[in-house]
Protein backbone atom coordinates (compact mmCIF):
# COMPACT_ATOMS: atom_id res chain seq x y z
CA UNK A 1 0.00 0.00 0.00
CA UNK A 2 1.31 3.55 -0.49
CA UNK A 3 2.99 5.72 1.89
CA UNK A 4 1.66 9.11 -0.39
CA UNK A 5 -0.86 11.17 1.55
CA UNK A 6 -4.54 10.85 1.79
CA UNK A 7 -6.93 13.99 1.11
CA UNK A 8 -10.56 13.65 2.93
CA UNK A 9 -13.85 13.37 0.35
CA UNK A 10 -15.98 14.24 3.65
CA UNK A 11 -14.07 17.68 4.13
CA UNK A 12 -13.98 18.34 0.21
CA UNK A 13 -17.86 17.89 0.53
CA UNK A 14 -18.20 19.62 3.40
CA UNK A 15 -16.84 22.49 2.13
CA UNK A 16 -18.74 22.72 -1.16
CA UNK A 17 -21.38 22.25 1.22
CA UNK A 18 -21.09 24.87 3.70
CA UNK A 19 -20.38 27.24 0.59
CA UNK A 20 -23.59 26.39 -0.87
CA UNK A 21 -26.31 25.91 2.09
CA UNK A 22 -27.13 26.89 5.31
CA UNK A 23 -27.13 24.43 7.49
CA UNK A 24 -28.63 26.70 10.37
CA UNK A 25 -31.99 26.61 8.33
CA UNK A 26 -32.80 23.43 8.39
CA UNK A 27 -32.14 23.08 11.87
CA UNK A 28 -34.32 26.13 13.00
CA UNK A 29 -36.59 24.61 11.12
CA UNK A 30 -36.42 20.73 12.15
CA UNK A 31 -36.55 22.58 15.85
CA UNK A 32 -39.84 24.47 15.27
CA UNK A 33 -41.44 21.59 13.71
CA UNK A 34 -40.89 18.87 16.40
CA UNK A 35 -42.11 22.18 18.42
CA UNK A 36 -45.31 22.50 16.81
CA UNK A 37 -46.09 18.99 16.48
CA UNK A 38 -45.83 18.76 20.64
CA UNK A 39 -48.13 21.64 20.72
CA UNK A 40 -50.82 20.70 18.67
CA UNK A 41 -50.58 17.28 20.23
CA UNK A 42 -50.97 18.79 23.43
CA UNK A 43 -53.53 20.55 22.46
CA UNK A 44 -55.51 17.45 21.03
CA UNK A 45 -54.83 15.97 24.39
CA UNK A 46 -56.61 18.95 26.51
CA UNK A 47 -59.61 18.74 24.28
CA UNK A 48 -59.98 15.15 24.48
CA UNK A 49 -59.77 15.46 28.19
CA UNK A 50 -61.71 18.40 28.63
CA UNK A 51 -65.16 16.33 26.25
CA UNK A 52 -64.55 13.67 28.66
CA UNK A 53 -64.66 15.33 31.61
CA UNK A 54 -67.71 17.63 30.56
CA UNK A 55 -69.80 14.26 29.30
CA UNK A 56 -68.81 11.49 32.33
CA UNK A 57 -71.23 13.98 34.32
CA UNK A 58 -73.75 13.51 32.00
CA UNK A 59 -73.05 9.69 30.83
CA UNK A 60 -73.28 8.88 34.68
CA UNK A 61 -76.53 9.80 35.14
CA UNK A 62 -77.59 8.49 31.69
CA UNK A 63 -76.61 5.26 32.42
CA UNK A 64 -77.71 5.29 36.15
CA UNK A 65 -81.19 5.51 34.77
CA UNK A 66 -80.57 3.08 32.07
CA UNK A 67 -81.73 6.01 29.13
CA UNK A 68 -80.23 4.41 25.92
CA UNK A 69 -81.38 7.00 23.80
CA UNK A 70 -79.73 9.86 25.85
CA UNK A 71 -76.19 7.89 26.06
CA UNK A 72 -76.32 7.84 22.10
CA UNK A 73 -76.84 11.22 21.78
CA UNK A 74 -74.49 12.21 24.26
CA UNK A 75 -71.98 9.81 22.45
CA UNK A 76 -72.63 11.28 18.83
CA UNK A 77 -72.36 14.73 20.55
CA UNK A 78 -69.21 13.98 22.04
CA UNK A 79 -67.66 12.07 19.11
CA UNK A 80 -68.42 14.94 16.86
CA UNK A 81 -66.07 17.11 18.25
CA UNK A 82 -63.09 18.29 16.35
CA UNK A 83 -60.01 15.93 18.03
CA UNK A 84 -62.23 13.39 18.74
CA UNK A 85 -62.72 10.22 16.34
CA UNK A 86 -64.25 7.44 18.01
CA UNK A 87 -65.42 6.71 21.31
CA UNK A 88 -67.35 3.65 23.05
CA UNK A 89 -69.27 3.66 26.64
CA UNK A 90 -68.88 0.39 28.45
CA UNK A 91 -71.43 -0.31 31.39
CA UNK A 92 -70.70 -2.63 34.74
CA UNK A 93 -73.79 -5.00 33.12
CA UNK A 94 -71.74 -5.34 29.54
CA UNK A 95 -73.20 -3.07 27.49
CA UNK A 96 -71.90 -1.06 24.54
CA UNK A 97 -72.30 1.82 23.44
CA UNK A 98 -70.30 3.32 20.31
CA UNK A 99 -69.91 6.23 18.12
CA UNK A 100 -68.02 8.18 15.49
CA UNK A 101 -65.80 7.22 12.82
CA UNK A 102 -65.45 2.98 12.45
CA UNK A 103 -61.62 3.12 10.96
CA UNK A 104 -60.69 5.53 14.15
CA UNK A 105 -61.98 2.10 16.32
CA UNK A 106 -58.12 1.53 17.48
CA UNK A 107 -58.72 1.56 21.49
CA UNK A 108 -55.32 0.49 22.45
CA UNK A 109 -54.44 4.25 22.95
CA UNK A 110 -57.79 5.75 23.98
CA UNK A 111 -58.06 8.04 26.54
CA UNK A 112 -60.31 6.18 29.33
CA UNK A 113 -62.48 7.74 31.74
CA UNK A 114 -64.33 5.95 34.70
CA UNK A 115 -68.18 6.70 34.64
CA UNK A 116 -69.30 7.06 38.49
CA UNK A 117 -72.07 5.97 40.49
CA UNK A 118 -74.32 9.24 40.82
CA UNK A 119 -75.06 8.00 44.36
CA UNK A 120 -72.15 6.15 45.60
CA UNK A 121 -69.44 7.57 45.31
CA UNK A 122 -66.05 5.48 44.05
CA UNK A 123 -67.77 3.01 42.43
CA UNK A 124 -67.84 3.52 38.72
CA UNK A 125 -70.87 2.14 36.63
CA UNK A 126 -68.97 2.25 33.42
CA UNK A 127 -66.18 3.07 31.08
CA UNK A 128 -65.39 5.91 28.45
CA UNK A 129 -63.12 5.19 26.03
CA UNK A 130 -62.03 8.27 23.39
CA UNK A 131 -60.21 7.70 20.63
CA UNK A 132 -58.47 10.86 18.88
CA UNK A 133 -58.70 11.72 15.50
CA UNK A 134 -55.82 11.24 13.77
CA UNK A 135 -56.82 12.18 10.38
CA UNK A 136 -57.25 15.78 11.90
CA UNK A 137 -54.93 15.62 13.96
CA UNK A 138 -52.20 15.00 11.18
CA UNK A 139 -54.44 17.95 8.35
CA UNK A 140 -53.80 20.37 11.79
CA UNK A 141 -50.26 19.58 12.06
CA UNK A 142 -49.62 19.62 8.32
CA UNK A 143 -51.52 23.08 8.13
CA UNK A 144 -49.62 24.23 11.01
CA UNK A 145 -46.03 23.34 9.88
CA UNK A 146 -46.66 23.98 6.67
CA UNK A 147 -46.91 27.15 6.99
CA UNK A 148 -43.46 27.39 9.08
CA UNK A 149 -41.46 25.59 6.87
CA UNK A 150 -42.88 27.08 3.68
CA UNK A 151 -39.75 29.95 4.20
CA UNK A 152 -37.35 26.63 4.71
CA UNK A 153 -38.62 24.95 1.10
CA UNK A 154 -36.31 26.47 -1.19
CA UNK A 155 -33.91 27.02 0.68
CA UNK A 156 -33.76 23.13 1.24
CA UNK A 157 -34.43 22.38 -2.25
CA UNK A 158 -31.56 24.73 -3.61
CA UNK A 159 -28.83 23.27 -1.13
CA UNK A 160 -30.29 19.67 -2.27
CA UNK A 161 -29.66 20.67 -5.60
CA UNK A 162 -25.99 21.79 -5.11
CA UNK A 163 -25.37 18.94 -2.90
CA UNK A 164 -26.13 16.87 -5.34
CA UNK A 165 -24.00 18.39 -8.26
CA UNK A 166 -21.06 18.20 -5.89
CA UNK A 167 -21.82 14.37 -5.13
CA UNK A 168 -22.18 13.54 -8.89
CA UNK A 169 -18.92 14.93 -9.41
CA UNK A 170 -16.49 13.94 -6.46
CA UNK A 171 -18.59 10.30 -5.87
CA UNK A 172 -18.64 8.86 -9.34
CA UNK A 173 -15.72 6.38 -8.87
CA UNK A 174 -17.65 5.21 -5.93
CA UNK A 175 -20.68 4.64 -8.49
CA UNK A 176 -17.78 2.57 -10.47
CA UNK A 177 -17.24 0.49 -7.12
CA UNK A 178 -20.48 -0.20 -6.21
CA UNK A 179 -21.10 -1.22 -10.00
CA UNK A 180 -18.03 -3.90 -9.42
CA UNK A 181 -19.46 -5.13 -6.28
CA UNK A 182 -23.05 -5.64 -7.38
CA UNK A 183 -21.52 -8.07 -10.50
CA UNK A 184 -19.69 -9.93 -8.10
CA UNK A 185 -20.44 -13.32 -8.17
CA UNK A 186 -18.41 -16.70 -6.15
CA UNK A 187 -16.45 -17.19 -9.80
CA UNK A 188 -15.49 -13.82 -10.17
CA UNK A 189 -14.15 -12.80 -6.53
CA UNK A 190 -10.57 -12.65 -7.53
CA UNK A 191 -11.00 -10.08 -10.21
CA UNK A 192 -9.11 -7.43 -9.72
CA UNK A 193 -10.88 -3.73 -9.20
CA UNK A 194 -9.81 -0.97 -11.67
CA UNK A 195 -10.79 2.63 -11.11
CA UNK A 196 -9.71 5.08 -13.71
CA UNK A 197 -9.12 8.89 -11.61
CA UNK A 198 -7.30 10.76 -14.19
CA UNK A 199 -3.61 11.86 -13.94
CA UNK A 200 -4.07 14.76 -11.91
CA UNK A 201 -6.58 13.44 -9.10
CA UNK A 202 -5.28 13.54 -5.35
CA UNK A 203 -5.15 10.35 -3.44
CA UNK A 204 -7.93 9.88 -1.26
CA UNK A 205 -10.59 7.28 0.69
CA UNK A 206 -11.40 6.31 -2.52
CA UNK A 207 -7.82 4.97 -3.25
CA UNK A 208 -8.07 3.58 0.37
CA UNK A 209 -11.61 1.50 -0.57
CA UNK A 210 -9.94 0.24 -3.49
CA UNK A 211 -6.48 -1.05 -2.11
CA UNK A 212 -8.94 -3.00 0.91
CA UNK A 213 -10.30 -4.17 -1.60
CA UNK A 214 -7.01 -5.95 -3.63
CA UNK A 215 -6.63 -6.80 0.29
CA UNK A 216 -9.57 -8.49 0.84
CA UNK A 217 -9.40 -10.53 -2.43
CA UNK A 218 -6.15 -11.99 -1.41
CA UNK A 219 -7.73 -13.11 1.80
CA UNK A 220 -10.80 -14.58 0.24
CA UNK A 221 -8.76 -16.59 -2.29
CA UNK A 222 -6.45 -17.81 0.48
CA UNK A 223 -9.29 -18.90 2.93
CA UNK A 224 -11.82 -20.57 0.00
CA UNK A 225 -8.39 -23.12 -0.61
CA UNK A 226 -8.92 -24.22 3.14
CA UNK A 227 -12.65 -23.99 3.64
CA UNK A 228 -13.91 -26.91 2.16
CA UNK A 229 -12.02 -29.25 4.09
CA UNK A 230 -11.88 -27.17 7.49
CA UNK A 231 -16.16 -27.74 7.01
CA UNK A 232 -15.53 -31.27 6.16
CA UNK A 233 -14.03 -31.82 9.13
CA UNK A 234 -15.90 -29.93 11.41
CA UNK A 235 -18.95 -31.46 10.15
CA UNK A 236 -17.88 -35.25 10.79
CA UNK A 237 -16.88 -33.85 14.35
CA UNK A 238 -20.45 -32.81 14.93
CA UNK A 239 -22.11 -35.32 13.48
CA UNK A 240 -19.96 -38.05 15.61
CA UNK A 241 -20.81 -35.94 18.65
CA UNK A 242 -24.68 -35.45 18.39
CA UNK A 243 -24.51 -39.61 17.49
CA UNK A 244 -22.71 -40.02 20.99
CA UNK A 245 -24.75 -37.41 22.69
CA UNK A 246 -28.09 -39.83 21.25
CA UNK A 247 -26.52 -43.20 22.12
CA UNK A 248 -26.07 -41.71 26.15
CA UNK A 249 -29.35 -39.85 26.28
CA UNK A 250 -31.21 -43.18 25.36
CA UNK A 251 -29.33 -46.36 26.00
CA UNK A 252 -28.32 -47.87 29.60
CA UNK A 253 -24.53 -47.89 29.37
CA UNK A 254 -24.26 -50.75 32.28
CA UNK A 255 -26.58 -53.48 29.71
CA UNK A 256 -26.81 -51.62 26.39
CA UNK A 257 -30.62 -52.05 26.76
CA UNK A 258 -32.75 -48.66 25.99
CA UNK A 259 -33.33 -47.21 28.64
CA UNK A 260 -36.15 -45.37 31.22
CA UNK A 261 -36.00 -41.70 29.45
CA UNK A 262 -36.41 -43.34 25.94
CA UNK A 263 -39.50 -45.84 27.35
CA UNK A 264 -40.89 -42.87 28.42
CA UNK A 265 -40.90 -40.45 24.73
CA UNK A 266 -41.90 -43.84 22.45
CA UNK A 267 -44.38 -45.51 24.58
CA UNK A 268 -47.06 -43.49 24.00
CA UNK A 269 -46.08 -43.47 20.20
CA UNK A 270 -45.99 -47.01 20.40
CA UNK A 271 -49.77 -47.28 21.89
CA UNK A 272 -50.77 -44.51 19.23
CA UNK A 273 -49.81 -46.81 16.64
CA UNK A 274 -52.00 -49.51 18.07
CA UNK A 275 -55.05 -47.53 18.57
CA UNK A 276 -54.94 -46.02 15.17
CA UNK A 277 -54.53 -49.44 13.17
CA UNK A 278 -56.12 -51.64 15.40
CA UNK A 279 -53.18 -53.63 15.51
CA UNK A 280 -52.25 -56.00 18.86
CA UNK A 281 -49.52 -53.98 21.19
CA UNK A 282 -48.03 -56.14 24.35
CA UNK A 283 -45.46 -55.68 26.92
CA UNK A 284 -43.34 -57.96 29.13
CA UNK A 285 -41.97 -56.97 32.63
CA UNK A 286 -38.75 -59.20 33.51
CA UNK A 287 -37.18 -59.02 37.09
CA UNK A 288 -34.15 -61.29 38.04
CA UNK A 289 -35.01 -63.25 40.83
CA UNK A 290 -33.03 -62.73 44.03
CA UNK A 291 -30.94 -60.45 42.40
CA UNK A 292 -30.10 -58.61 45.74
CA UNK A 293 -29.11 -61.94 47.48
CA UNK A 294 -26.72 -62.08 44.38
CA UNK A 295 -25.40 -58.47 44.99
CA UNK A 296 -25.09 -59.18 48.54
CA UNK A 297 -23.32 -62.60 48.10
CA UNK A 298 -21.32 -62.36 45.05
CA UNK A 299 -20.37 -58.11 45.48
CA UNK A 300 -21.79 -55.57 42.70
CA UNK A 301 -19.34 -56.40 40.07
CA UNK A 302 -21.04 -59.99 39.87
CA UNK A 303 -24.15 -58.40 39.60
CA UNK A 304 -22.91 -56.11 36.78
CA UNK A 305 -22.28 -59.40 35.02
CA UNK A 306 -25.54 -60.97 35.97
CA UNK A 307 -27.33 -57.69 34.79
CA UNK A 308 -25.56 -58.08 31.48
CA UNK A 309 -25.97 -61.67 31.18
CA UNK A 310 -29.70 -61.16 31.61
CA UNK A 311 -30.56 -58.57 29.25
CA UNK A 312 -28.22 -60.60 26.98
CA UNK A 313 -31.14 -63.28 27.24
CA UNK A 314 -33.53 -60.92 26.58
CA UNK A 315 -32.04 -59.15 23.38
CA UNK A 316 -31.55 -62.36 21.86
CA UNK A 317 -34.93 -63.76 21.80
CA UNK A 318 -36.89 -60.71 20.42
CA UNK A 319 -37.43 -59.80 16.66
CA UNK A 320 -34.38 -57.06 15.44
CA UNK A 321 -36.34 -53.78 14.38
CA UNK A 322 -39.47 -54.41 15.77
CA UNK A 323 -38.92 -55.16 19.69
CA UNK A 324 -37.56 -53.54 22.06
CA UNK A 325 -35.85 -53.76 25.34
CA UNK A 326 -35.78 -51.31 27.76
CA UNK A 327 -34.09 -51.72 31.42
CA UNK A 328 -36.69 -49.63 33.55
CA UNK A 329 -34.54 -50.08 36.96
CA UNK A 330 -32.55 -52.08 39.08
CA UNK A 331 -33.05 -55.79 37.98
CA UNK A 332 -36.21 -54.85 36.51
CA UNK A 333 -36.46 -55.20 32.73
CA UNK A 334 -39.57 -53.83 29.84
CA UNK A 335 -39.80 -55.86 26.45
CA UNK A 336 -42.18 -53.99 24.34
CA UNK A 337 -43.30 -55.86 21.44
CA UNK A 338 -45.97 -54.22 18.75
CA UNK A 339 -47.87 -56.51 16.41
CA UNK A 340 -48.26 -59.25 19.34
CA UNK A 341 -51.35 -60.93 20.81
CA UNK A 342 -51.46 -61.63 24.53
CA UNK A 343 -50.84 -65.48 23.99
CA UNK A 344 -47.57 -64.67 21.36
CA UNK A 345 -45.76 -62.61 24.66
CA UNK A 346 -46.71 -65.10 27.13
CA UNK A 347 -45.15 -67.54 24.86
CA UNK A 348 -41.90 -64.97 24.73
CA UNK A 349 -41.90 -64.63 27.83
CA UNK A 350 -41.42 -68.73 28.39
CA UNK A 351 -39.20 -68.90 26.01
CA UNK A 352 -36.93 -66.42 27.79
CA UNK A 353 -37.56 -67.90 31.31
CA UNK A 354 -36.34 -71.33 30.17
CA UNK A 355 -33.08 -69.98 28.61
CA UNK A 356 -32.24 -68.03 31.68
CA UNK A 357 -32.90 -71.01 34.29
CA UNK A 358 -31.09 -73.73 31.70
CA UNK A 359 -28.11 -71.72 31.27
CA UNK A 360 -26.17 -70.87 34.74
CA UNK A 361 -23.81 -68.05 34.37
CA UNK A 362 -19.99 -68.45 35.82
CA UNK A 363 -18.30 -65.87 37.00
CA UNK A 364 -14.96 -65.60 38.72
CA UNK A 365 -14.89 -69.75 38.12
CA UNK A 366 -18.03 -70.17 40.27
CA UNK A 367 -21.72 -70.97 38.69
CA UNK A 368 -24.35 -68.97 40.18
CA UNK A 369 -27.92 -70.30 38.93
CA UNK A 370 -30.12 -67.47 37.45
CA UNK A 371 -34.13 -67.35 37.44
CA UNK A 372 -36.39 -65.02 36.57
CA UNK A 373 -40.18 -63.58 37.02
CA UNK A 374 -42.27 -62.25 34.19
CA UNK A 375 -45.50 -60.48 33.96
CA UNK A 376 -47.45 -59.84 30.98
CA UNK A 377 -50.01 -57.94 29.46
CA UNK A 378 -51.68 -56.46 26.10
CA UNK A 379 -53.17 -53.31 25.31
CA UNK A 380 -56.52 -52.86 25.36
CA UNK A 381 -57.88 -50.40 23.38
CA UNK A 382 -58.52 -46.80 25.12
CA UNK A 383 -56.76 -48.09 28.08
CA UNK A 384 -55.01 -45.47 29.97
CA UNK A 385 -51.08 -45.48 29.21
CA UNK A 386 -50.69 -46.37 32.80
CA UNK A 387 -53.01 -48.73 33.72
CA UNK A 388 -51.39 -50.64 30.92
CA UNK A 389 -48.07 -50.67 32.49
CA UNK A 390 -49.82 -51.12 36.07
CA UNK A 391 -51.19 -53.97 35.24
CA UNK A 392 -48.12 -55.93 33.73
CA UNK A 393 -46.53 -55.04 36.66
CA UNK A 394 -49.26 -56.16 38.90
CA UNK A 395 -48.81 -59.39 36.85
CA UNK A 396 -44.99 -59.25 38.05
CA UNK A 397 -45.89 -59.16 41.44
CA UNK A 398 -48.29 -61.95 40.95
CA UNK A 399 -45.57 -64.15 39.35
CA UNK A 400 -42.78 -63.31 42.28
CA UNK A 401 -45.71 -64.05 45.25
CA UNK A 402 -46.02 -67.39 43.81
CA UNK A 403 -42.66 -68.29 44.06
CA UNK A 404 -40.72 -66.55 41.19
CA UNK A 405 -39.19 -68.47 37.84
CA UNK A 406 -42.52 -68.28 36.32
CA UNK A 407 -44.73 -66.22 33.64
CA UNK A 408 -48.41 -64.56 35.12
CA UNK A 409 -50.43 -62.24 32.65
Amino acid sequence: MSDAPTHSIAARLARRILLYASACALLIGGVQTLHLSQEVRQRFSQSIEAAGLTHVPLLSVAVWDIEPDTIRRQLHQLASQHAIGHVRLVTDVGRVFEAGDPDARDFTEARRFDVPNPTLQGEPIGTLEIVADTRAFYRELATTIGVGLLGYAVLTLLMCGLVLVALRRELGPLRHIAEFVKTLSPERLTTPLTVDRGPRHQRDEIDLVVEGFEILQRGIDSHIRNLDHQVAARTHDLEAALASIRTLSTTDTLTGCFNRRLFDERIADEVERADRYGRPLSIVFADADHFKRINDTWGHNAGDEVLRAFSASLKAQVRDHIDWVVRYGGEEFVIVLPETTLDRARALAERIRVVVESEPLTIDDRPIRLTASFGVAQYAPGEALADWIDRADKWLYLAKEQGRNRVCG
